[in-house]
């Protein structure tokens, strides 16, 4: 599991505003809630992935397949992670127990 470190910031927590800002603000947090919740909900199915019992020839017919899938998913994920860290963020492994 990783998890993101942020630098110092030295800045105070602000005040919320009331009305339509606070509407906007409370959208856009539920939007980010929720985009954490798919990124949470995508390691969840992959880690349901198992291809170690496929015999060779499953393997070879989905290969393509797979292989899309994987490369899809490894871009994704590096772009998230590059847009983390062009921010000035850490993303760090948590060590195991």
């Amino acid at each position: 599991m990783r998890s993101i470190s942020a630098a110092p910031s030295g800045t105070a927590s602000r005040i919320k505003p009331a009305g339509p800002r606070a509407t906007l603000d409370r959208l856009r947090t539920r939007d980010r809630i929720e985009s954490i919740a798919r990124l949470r909900a995508a390691v969840r199915a992959m880690g349901d992935v198992d291809v170690s019992g496929w015999d060779d020839t499953t393997l070879t017919e989905h290969l393509d397949e797979l292989s899309r899938a994987l490369c899809g998913l490894d871009a994704e994920l590096t772009r998230v992670a590059e847009s983390v860290r062009a921010r000035g963020f850490r993303i760090d492994e948590a060590l195991a127990a």
